[in-house]
């Protein structure tokens, strides 16, 4: 059993977790009902019992914790009558972003715990995370739909930095590899956080959510373009996938309380993402346009928060006692 006693850190963590999982279940249920592709459904419930183990230990620890288990969402967040929204090759996208976000997030949660219980279940976790990242990325690549990143030729020597120019914001040198890195997989972020928008905006009969989601689509959009444009102005191609993605189905498929809380996640994923291309880019401009793209980002979901608590679909996290307001 788990030790009793947990820290802010691991309350915080866990409620995230448990939350996020039963997110996903209804999500992933609706995954494998739709699935047709036999070699995709393997992974689909490989991340449903991840899923679903990540409830069931999350809840034990609160339980054994004496705290309150969380809300959360359940199968009754999903319409298990509606028609297939998500082609087979978005599915397998997905479950690669699935295992991608996983691992970084389990892993910033397995450095932040003390309790030895705790470390357990992320270390666990991030060893099915890795497994389904992998095996995610083996199928695309067996079926062709994997887009790879750029390829470029690299000077076969190694050299030192000679001046200030090379960070000048007027002296837009070449980009090296590790920026090229994180803006590829921003780019590839924003292609998926506008396929989402779309499929969410032409599916809720919500006039508000569909008009957040039409903007969300806007913004992916727009990022992904600005993202490209430093690419293809240092030459390099940027690769994307072809396969379709999206049927035309309009059948609401999941709640708007569920579609809003997965654009929230989306949108902090991909504000960490641009904290850390910024923190590693070395030519100013870079850095100049993720500070653009993330106040934009942090704009569109603030309104969204806005709407999530005016619906009262907003579940408040854990929060520490107000000493202030208890001593008057």
């Amino acid at each position: 059993m788990p030790e009793k006693k947990l820290t802010a850190n691991e309350i915080g963590l866990l409620w995230t977790q448990y939350i996020q999982n039963s997110m996903a279940v209804p999500v992933l249920e609706y995954l494998k009902n739709t699935c047709e592709d036999e070699k995709v459904k393997p992974l689909i419930q490989l991340s449903r019992d991840l899923a679903d183990k990540g409830i069931d230990t999350c809840r034990a620890f609160f339980q054994e914790a004496c705290l309150p288990v969380p809300n959360g969402f359940s199968l009754e967040d999903l319409n298990p009558r509606a028609k297939k929204l998500f082609t087979d090759a978005f599915i397998l996208s997905f479950l690669e972003h699935m295992g991608k976000v996983g691992l970084t997030s389990d892993g910033y949660s397995l450095g932040a715990s003390a309790n030895s219980d705790v470390r357990a279940f992320f270390t666990d976790r991030i060893d099915q995370q890795d497994k389904l990242y992998n095996l995610s990325v083996r199928a695309a690549l067996e079926k062709g739909i994997y887009t790879r990143a750029p390829q470029i030729e690299v000077l076969n020597e190694t050299e030192y930095i000679e001046s200030k120019a090379y960070y000048h914001p007027f002296h837009k040198r070449s980009l090296n590899t590790i920026e090229i890195t994180h803006i590829y997989e921003n780019v590839k972020n924003n292609a998926l956080g506008e396929v989402v928008c779309q499929a969410f905006g032409q599916t809720s009969k919500n006039k508000t959510v569909k008009k957040y989601m039409r903007r969300g689509k806007r913004i992916s959009i727009d990022h992904r373009i600005c993202l490209s444009d430093i690419l293809e102005n240092s030459g390099i191609t940027v690769p994307m996938t072809s396969a379709s993605l999206l049927t035309t189905s309009t059948d609401p498929v999941f709640s708007d309380r569920l579609m809003m809380y997965m654009i929230s996640v989306l949108i902090s994923a991909g504000q960490g993402n641009y904290v850390n291309g910024a923190a590693v880019s070395l030519r100013y401009d870079i850095v100049y346009h993720y500070h653009k793209l993330m106040l934009q980002a942090a704009v569109y979901g603030k309104d969204g928060l806005d709407i999530m608590i005016e619906n009262g679909w907003f579940e408040e996290p854990p929060q520490a006692p107000d000493r202030q307001r208890l001593i008057q």
